[in-house]
């Protein structure tokens, strides 16, 4: 399997400066035809006075205005359409938390609490087959192999970071594509050395590629290591839900989910944690919750329901902070919207915390301990 068995477009233009010089390029073709809009107006009333002057202004701006648009032309964004992504096999070890059902774990004391003080968001999938806004939702992967080319990639936070080279595929897949603006994170998996490469707020600056954070996740094994591209420092891909689980009915793995609502305290399996709340009763970073059983799905879709399940029997995981409570999928043209829609009509009343104490095998591992 390789970036070939991913259908979508065969260019995609990066973020970076090529997106900025193309606004910019357009911004300056709209003001020059103003300018000669306005110069035209302008030597047309003081004809009409009889008054006769060289045509400079108007004669300057139609070359620039041409100029302008040849160069708009040029630089215009390649043709886009939402990918299709294949399926993937489970990326970790088996005893990896996020494929442990929840079921048999018990209500966390402070539940009531931590749900009270989320009030009520509404689920929000993160994933769509259509771009709306310049963006399409969800975080899409990209397959690497050896034949991949490794590039140099300047971060912001190298302490905490892989040093790399990074392999990034041609077309790179990054997320909020194809005008960007949210994360921009890059995902990289090479299912032949097991390996998974992550960055965040990937861009290309002329020429130079720059990112915030970067991580290499060996797939097999479960020990965290330093740093990551999420604020719980947890994997993405791996409780990202895809369509191909979807479709074939099952998403057997916790899903990661980012909120609003997020204290500055973690707990595991989350490392870390950026959460701006001051509330005592604020979900810490890392917590775990599921869908209650009593909870009615009659009024889900066929994708949505198969992912509300996902909830009640894995559940989902607080990994980043957000502006709403978001379910991290993988984009995918053979989404329907409208049927992934609505899962809104569930909110974080429906859910409650779990304790997953009993099952953690380490602070710096993603083992966890198995039912039975």
């Amino acid at each position: 399997m390789d970036q070939s068995d991913i259908l979508g477009p065969s260019e995609v233009m990066l973020p970076g400066t090529r997106v900025g010089l193309f606004v910019l390029v357009a911004l300056l073709t709209v003001l020059c035809a103003l300018v000669l809009g306005s110069a035209l107006l302008v030597r047309l009333a003081r004809r009409r006075r009889g008054v006769r002057k060289r045509p400079v202004v108007t004669v300057a701006s139609a070359i620039v205005l041409v100029a302008l648009l040849v160069l708009t032309w040029t630089m215009r964004p390649p043709p886009f359409f939402v990918p299709e992504f294949p399926a993937l096999p489970r990326l970790f070890p088996e005893s990896a938390f996020f494929y442990r059902p929840v079921g048999d774990l018990p209500v966390h004391e402070r539940s009531d609490e931590m749900i009270e003080a989320l009030g009520a968001l509404g689920l929000n999938p993160a994933a769509s087959s259509q771009v709306r806004d310049g963006m399409v939702s969800g975080k899409p992967f990209n397959l690497v192999d050896d034949s991949t080319p490794r590039r140099d990639v300047d971060l912001t936070f190298e302490r905490n970071s892989h040093p790399g080279p990074y392999p990034i595929t041609e077309p790179a897949y990054i997320q909020s594509m194809p005008n960007y603006g949210i994360d921009e994170h890059y995902i990289g998996i090479d299912l032949e050395r097991r390996e998974m490469w992550e960055l965040w707020h990937l861009r290309r600056d002329f020429g130079v590629w720059r990112a915030g954070s970067g991580k290499l996740w060996d797939l097999d094994s479960l020990e965290f290591g330093v740093g990551g591209t999420t604020a719980s420092h947890l994997p993405m891909q791996p409780m990202d839900f895809t369509y191909e689980e979807v479709a074939s009915g099952s998403v057997g793995h916790v899903i990661f989910a980012g909120s609003p609502v997020v204290s500055g305290e973690h707990v595991w399996p989350a490392q870390a944690s950026d959460g701006p709340s001051d509330d005592p009763d604020a979900p810490p970073m890392g917590t775990w919750l599921r869908l209650r059983d009593d909870v009615d799905l009659s009024g889900l879709g066929p994708q949505a329901r198969v992912i509300a399940e996902a909830i009640r029997d894995h559940g989902v995981v607080i990994g980043d902070t957000g502006g709403a409570f978001s379910l991290a999928g993988t984009p995918d043209a053979r989404w329907d919207d409208t049927d992934l829609g609505t899962l809104r009509t569930l909110d974080t009343d429906d859910l409650e915390v779990v304790d997953p104490a009993a099952i953690k095998v380490s602070e710096t591992s993603m083992e966890a301990r198995q039912p039975g």
